[in-house]
């Protein structure tokens, strides 16, 4: 009763919250302003972040055990909301997003005791990481997939979507574990998140911003990483599969950059959600194209959760350049995908129709 509860007053709370941050976000000029990197023509709010994040607060506020770890995370999570929003506002630059997330990283870690101490079965022996590794290597994770997230917010509902899936699953994981606090957790996002698609489908009428799509990747790592420390039989590399696409679009993106010379920080349209629609996919078409892969990689994580750490880690090698592979080489080569008429037609006709029909 209390995790339906969650989910339901957290969608509820978003939901109500976001016209009134919208028409806020208008008056403020708090917008996305489209440019050559942008697929939208038109300015959107970039507030509904805010929105998702004062959602999900409240139910884990009431209902979630106020331990060392969950007020850490929500602490975390406020600081890299209130960055997020000076981001969505001023547009900083990477230097200091990166200030802020090492900041929040550190408060779960040190405050909330959240460290990485073993590697599972990648080391022979169960070694224990010292303190001089562990601390620095969390901090690293954390901070990478915050950013592996943040990156894969390219296309409407696109990382709303992904980090739905991997919530639902970390849901999943912390009830087989026993682990209330992260049921709660992981359901207020949920929810949030519902709430934020109601406006953030295709055709948008909001965006997350940084201030989101931070949110989201903070508390999907954090959240991960607690569950899977729970219990020895599910290993940390399940995190991997968990996160899967945010984490190979990034990897792919930044070594794209630097082979071509460019820093790797540097935003540019060579995201896998570009080179999909580069391909010949609609908008629409590439956000289910990738909620689909990341399903099954999700899928994934919930046969093998239990295998060891090596097949884990090699198969998500093998799964990421494959997918790299089918995307990468027909974009290079100028591929594009022949439409046929019947799928407009038959396929997607009727949803346009209800779409239109709001």
């Amino acid at each position: 009763m209390i995790l339906f509860s969650t989910f339901l007053l957290s969608t509820i709370v978003t939901i109500i919250l976001m016209p009134v941050l919208i028409n806020l976000a208008y008056k403020l000029k708090l917008v996305d302003i489209p440019n050559s990197r942008k697929i939208h023509s038109d300015p959107i709010p970039r507030i509904g972040g805010f929105a998702m994040a004062l959602g999900a607060v409240l139910p884990i506020v009431l209902w979630a055990p106020m331990t060392r770890f969950v007020m850490s995370v929500l602490l975390g999570a406020a600081v890299l909301v209130a960055f997020g929003l000076i981001d969505d506002l001023k547009n900083i630059g990477f230097k200091e997003k990166f200030f802020g997330q090492i900041i929040a990283a550190l408060i779960v870690i040190l405050y909330g005791g959240l460290k990485i101490q073993s590697l599972g079965g990648l080391i022979s022996g169960n070694y224990i990481l010292p303190d001089w590794i562990s601390i620095p290597l969390t901090l690293v994770v954390i901070v990478a997939v915050t950013n592996a997230i943040n990156l894969s917010d390219g296309l409407d509902g696109l990382a709303g979507g992904i980090t739905l899936l991997t919530f639902l699953f970390i849901g999943y994981l912390a009830y087989q574990v026993k682990a209330q606090a992260f049921e709660v957790i992981a359901l207020a996002m949920v929810g949030s998140i519902f709430g934020l698609l109601r406006f953030n489908t295709h055709p948008a009428t909001v965006f997350m911003g940084d201030a989101g799509s931070q949110l989201l990747g903070f508390v999907a790592i954090t959240i991960t990483l607690a569950v899977t420390r729970r219990t020895p039989e599910i290993s940390p590399i399940l995190g991997l599969f968990i996160i899967g696409m945010p984490i190979v679009d990034t990897v792919s993106v930044m070594v794209d950059r630097i082979l071509a010379g460019r820093s790797p920080f540097k935003a540019d349209k060579n995201h896998l959600h570009h080179k999909i629609m580069n391909l010949g996919f609609y908008h629409s078409e590439s956000v289910i194209l990738i909620y689909i892969i990341h399903a099954i990689l999700v899928c994934f994580a919930f046969i093998f959760r239990y295998e060891s750490d090596r097949l884990l880690l090699v198969s998500f090698l093998l799964f990421a350049a494959t997918i790299i592979l089918l995307i990468f080489v027909p974009d290079y080569l100028g591929f594009k995908m022949k439409r046929h008429p019947i799928i407009d037609i038959v396929i997607k006709g009727p949803f346009r129709r209800l779409r239109e029909q709001h």
